[in-house]
């Protein structure tokens, strides 16, 4: 019998818009609301500037004073850990310039090491187990594609980083990545070290990209580092991500003004993930990381964080906090 998976929620959804979620009492609300669903681990969002305070670690540090300050701030609303948390090298932060950086372009590369150390150790510190890195800008940036080599380069500098601090380095293709192409995302686990550089899979990215995550998770076992878990009821057939600000045409619907939001919640009416096969899939390979679950694009992220807990608790062999169990 395999082990019980572990959870954790993300705080990303609540970070959105900025200045929604910089004061310490609307963070605990949302913490409060992660406790209540069951769950005592979050993951946290990279991010830049004093409108997003939980997602730099020197802004974190300056509003609680260390890292046991922190842990404690979580404890007063029953969190108890820091599973993760997600960067994107190649997005300005004022921190560091507010230069844009690309992990295809070599002479970027010190700089992202330089960036990424003070993450590296924060996670350590906390005793987070998992550095989710963003592999990538948008395929609309990159209009020749990303270098494979010397993404690869990076990501191996990366990882070994990580393993220097204990913490497991996952790289995240989203669906407007440019290694979103199924045989660009191979070529880069190829020629990256398995040992160090594990894959990050979200279930809806992956599902809006056209690629089924049960047959990711199933194809790539050990590289497995990070799941994310949400729901998606499109595909974008028509490879909107490629088109200039994807971002924005993509992902906030401008292309298709009938699609409401590309991301929902779990187990959703049309919803195209397989919830009970990605979790089965997980088993069986044996993956011992935490599903993150997400609110991401949700208008209303403790409605959604609840209605994810209800359907994940109602899975007969859902190996969730107050479920049947298996």
């Amino acid at each position: 019998m395999s082990a019980p998976l572990r959870w954790a929620y993300a705080l990303n959804q609540w970070n959105s818009p900025p200045t929604a979620f910089v004061r310490p009492e609307l963070q605990t609300r949302a913490l409060k609301t992660i406790s209540v669903t069951g769950l005592d681990a979050v993951e946290l969002q990279g991010g830049s500037g004093r409108w997003n305070n939980l997602g730099r670690p020197e802004h974190i540090l300056l509003g609680h004073g260390s890292v046991e300050g922190f842990r404690a701030f979580l404890a007063d609303s029953g969190i108890r850990r820091v599973s993760s948390m997600t960067w994107d090298p190649t997005a300005p932060a004022e921190e560091e310039g507010g230069a844009f950086r690309s992990t295809s372009n070599a002479s970027d590369h010190a700089a992202i090491i330089e960036a990424a150390i003070p993450f590296v150790e924060f996670l350590e510190a906390i005793g987070a187990e998992t550095f989710v890195v963003r592999a990538s800008e948008s395929a609309w940036r990159l209009p020749n594609g990303p270098s494979v080599a010397d993404v690869a380069t990076i990501m191996n500098a990366l990882g070994r980083l990580c393993a220097d601090r204990g913490v497991r380095l996952a790289v995240d293709i989203d669906c407007l990545s440019a290694f979103r192409p199924a045989p660009l995302g191979e070529a880069l686990l190829a020629e990256t070290d398995p040992a160090t550089v594990g894959l990050a899979v979200d279930t809806a990215e992956y599902t809006v990209a056209g690629h089924d995550p049960v047959e990711v998770l199933l194809a790539h076992g050990e590289r497995i580092a990070h799941v994310q878990l949400k729901d998606a009821r499109a595909v974008d057939s028509t490879e909107t991500y490629r088109r200039p600000f994807a971002e924005s045409a993509l992902l906030q619907g401008a292309a298709d003004p009938g699609m409401e939001r590309w991301f929902f919640e779990l187990g959703t009416p049309g919803g195209l993930v397989d919830v009970p096969a990605v979790l089965e899939a997980l088993r069986t390979i044996g993956y011992t990381g935490t599903v993150v679950v997400e609110s991401d694009q949700s208008p209303t992220p403790a409605t959604t964080a609840l209605l994810n807990a209800w359907y994940l608790r109602s899975l007969g062999n859902a190996d969730f906090p107050g479920g049947r169990g298996r």
